[in-house]
């Protein structure tokens, strides 16, 4: 099912369905079939459903299919068996626009679009929120926040370091009803294992050593606002069904509590990691992946935009307080392809300034390649863990598949034999960090 997902939904942004067919793969009704474009449809064995499945054991009105925004609601008719997907039982659902197989009785449901979907024009502004960018791709990305931000779904953020995935989580929050409550930022790769749990759900005083009071967690900070779980493919597999729950549910139980604590919570997740590769590998849990990818995003990266790069050069100077570019460092910076992107151009220009000493600002080429530029303005060391660890990674992942490709001459399915992943992987990251494949 993450195969389907990944080619559903295009580069750049989600696609909008407005038309779904549901289809009834197994079971005594096999072969029935409904198209949905707006509203809801109920099934179950009564006649006066809009599909009716001749199975004893589907309850007479079992399931209930309604149209969102951003995809599919399945809602449980309080049924006697249950409405199954993903492999659990579940009273109410969201599915991904890719949509999915539901189970009632002895009976499968398939829920897919059944168009092209609808592609939404790329909005007038420049800016949404702290993105800046009047390049279509950028303003294709303003378009998609400003229609889905409104809505509670879930949005899953995906982009290489560097690129402004918690900026692209802001917009959504200020751009939804929920902008006058909090905006709450949860870097699951920066909390350890053993206290991730107490971070989200908060703790009661005496329940670890430590605990020397209560202590509200993130899910009960952004109550009536938004909670962002940035590197949510970093969450060790233990605490995935967890978390689960709580989305599902809507209730947190702080850790060595015995009460649950409802929660109005709006989620935005974001990875650097490609999460449905994850699945795949069984390094993250399919259904806590489908619960969070309702909407997908793809931030796109600079050397994608580098018609933008001349009003972020400007944007970027005057946020660190230096005078503008010249077109002789301007034009060097076109010419590179940014593996650390809007991170890195901030740090090249940081540097630039500081070295300047209120001269015009030069940049050259061989100093956009070192180590220094690429990592920090000044060491490695200096940087947040979590900055540091984008940084060497996105750096380490670059080399390694140049190096890869090189030693078999650009060919793919020879270099993802060696590495021992699947090639798709291969092409992905070679795309993500602008190296060159043969096939």
């Amino acid at each position: 099912m993450a195969d389907d997902l990944t080619k559903t939904v295009p580069s750049g942004g989600p696609r909008f369905v407005r038309r779904w067919r549901v289809t009834v793969l197994s079971g005594p009704s096999k072969g029935v079939v409904r198209q949905l474009e707006q509203g809801s449809l109920r099934i179950g064995s009564a006649g006066s459903n809009e599909i009716v499945i001749d199975d004893r054991s589907v309850s007479r009105h079992h399931v209930e299919i309604s149209v969102t925004g951003q995809g599919l609601r399945v809602r449980d008719l309080g049924s006697k068996n249950g409405t199954m997907y993903l492999g659990s039982r579940v009273d109410s659902a969201e599915l991904p626009i890719a949509g999915g197989v539901l189970v009632i009785g002895e009976s499968e449901l398939e829920l897919r679009p059944d168009d092209e979907g609808e592609e939404i024009r790329p909005s007038e502004r420049e800016r949404c929120g702290r993105l800046v960018g009047h390049s279509v791709v950028m303003r294709r990305l303003f378009a998609h926040i400003e229609r889905i931000a409104p809505s509670p779904a879930t949005v899953l953020i995906h982009g290489e370091t560097g690129t402004g995935k918690e900026l692209v989580a802001e917009a959504l929050h200020e751009h939804s009803s929920r902008a006058s409550g909090p905006f709450v930022v949860v870097d699951c790769s920066a909390i350890p294992r053993d206290l991730i749990e107490s971070e989200l759900f908060g703790h009661v005083r005496g329940a670890f050593t430590g605990a020397t009071a209560d202590r509200r967690g993130a899910f009960a900070e952004a109550h009536g606002g938004t909670l962002f779980l940035d590197e949510i493919g970093e969450l060790d597999l233990a605490m995935q069904p967890k978390l689960l729950r709580v989305l599902e549910t809507g209730k947190v139980k702080p850790v060595g509590g015995n009460q649950t604590i409802a929660v109005d919570v709006r989620i935005v997740a974001a990875s650097l990691r490609d999460l449905a590769a994850e699945v795949r590998d069984k390094r993250f849990r399919e259904d806590l992946f489908y619960r969070l990818s309702v909407i997908l995003l793809e931030v796109p990266p600079l050397r994608a935009r580098l018609d933008d790069l001349p009003a972020l050069v400007d944007h970027l100077l005057r946020q660190i307080g230096a005078p503008p570019i010249g077109a002789d460092p301007l034009q060097v910076l076109r010419g590179y392809d940014w593996p650390g992107n809007v991170r890195q151009l901030r740090n090249v220009l940081e540097r630039a300034a500081a070295l300047a000493g209120g001269r015009p600002l030069t940049v050259r080429r061989d100093e956009l390649e070192s180590p220094n530029a690429r990592l920090s303005p000044a060491s490695l060391n200096e940087l947040p863990y979590k900055r540091a660890k984008e940084e060497m990674l996105a750096r380490f992942t670059r080399d390694y598949l140049e190096a890869l490709l090189a030693r078999h001459g650009g060919n793919v399915s020879a270099s993802a034999r060696e590495a021992q992943v699947d090639r798709n992987w291969i092409v992905a990251l070679a795309r993500r960090h602008g190296v060159r494949i043969r096939d």
